[in-house]
């Protein structure tokens, strides 16, 4: 990310706040500590209050190319990640009792543990993943090197899963009830509206593709793109014994036209939709989304 450092003012907690360049506009504020996305400063000099952050000078081409190419090496982790996500989904790979190391000319550049997550070395070239051997280790070799880069494993299924362009949602997840299952282990920052109110819906009852749809508003692409991110955490499922724990379930026998008793209190499902699409806005989600063990 870049940012005006004229315009950018540290406030508590690890915020920044930048105020706007037009009138009428309110001032962005930008997590910190929440964020992981690189943040240079347009300018001589960093902000006061930011004096770990680099920054560049717009009247120079040649600083520009700098953090750029600076840009670009912070960015090779996050590239890497995706491409071994991509092939964790893909090929359906076993990360329940199986560690993999991933080596390219016989340098280790990754490891990948369901305990751990994914460590990838810095300097790792995405290019030449597709000729990388991925060696099956044991469960207890999933220590990653400390200068790795470290990233838990739901949040690079998660990102992968939001940004590919390939559809992840199984066909038979468009037929049949769709239950939610647990709360997934990710920050709260990175769920979307359209997240809480797929969770808000099942959470009161489970519904088919159909059902979700019209209760949420939806469009067909934002919800499969959607429940395929949730469904590649473990957070819903179409199997009733994984989501046994789900209290909702106790008062459902066949496909809801409304919600569970529990949550008797909120406006029926379409009235909501109608609410949503009106643009009422009814964000809420009765469900606790911090991270859990599973």
């Amino acid at each position: 990310m870049f940012a005006s450092g004229q315009r950018a003012v540290g406030r508590p907690g690890g915020m920044v706040e930048i105020s706007p360049g037009v009138t009428g506009v309110g001032p962005i504020l930008l997590d910190l500590n929440a964020s992981d996305r690189p943040l240079a400063f347009s300018g001589t000099a960093p902000p006061p209050g930011f004096p770990g952050h680099p920054v560049f000078d717009l009247k120079k081409p040649e600083s520009i190319r700098a953090m750029l190419v600076q840009f670009t090496g912070w960015l090779h982790p996050m590239a890497v990640r995706f491409w071994l996500a991509s092939r964790i989904v893909q090929q359906r790979l076993d990360l329940v009792s199986t560690v993999y190391h991933v080596s390219i000319d016989g340098r280790l550049q990754a490891v990948i543990s369901r305990r751990n997550g994914i460590g990838v070395l810095p300097i790792t070239d995405p290019g030449r993943l597709a000729d990388a051997i991925w060696a099956r280790r044991p469960g207890l070799a999933d220590g990653i090197p400390g200068h790795f880069v470290q990233a838990p494993l739901p949040e690079v299924l998660w990102q992968y899963a939001m940004r590919t362009t390939r559809d992840l949602l199984p066909t038979y997840f468009r037929s049949g009830l769709i239950y939610w299952c647990r709360a997934p282990q990710l920050r709260q920052w990175m769920f979307k509206d359209s997240h809480l109110m797929i969770v808000r819906e099942l959470a009161a009852a489970p519904a088919g593709f159909g059902d979700l749809r019209r209760r949420t508003g939806l469009a067909d692409e934002i919800l499969a793109r959607d429940l395929a991110a949730l469904r590649i955490v473990g957070a819903v499922t179409q199997e009733r014994k994984q989501a046994a724990g789900n209290p909702a379930l106790k008062s459902v026998t066949s496909i809801p036209h409304g919600p569970a008793s529990t949550f008797a209190r909120h406006p029926p499902p379409t009235q909501r939709a109608s609410n949503i699409l009106s643009g009422a806005g009814d964000m809420t989600a009765p469900a606790p989304l911090t991270t859990q063990r599973v």
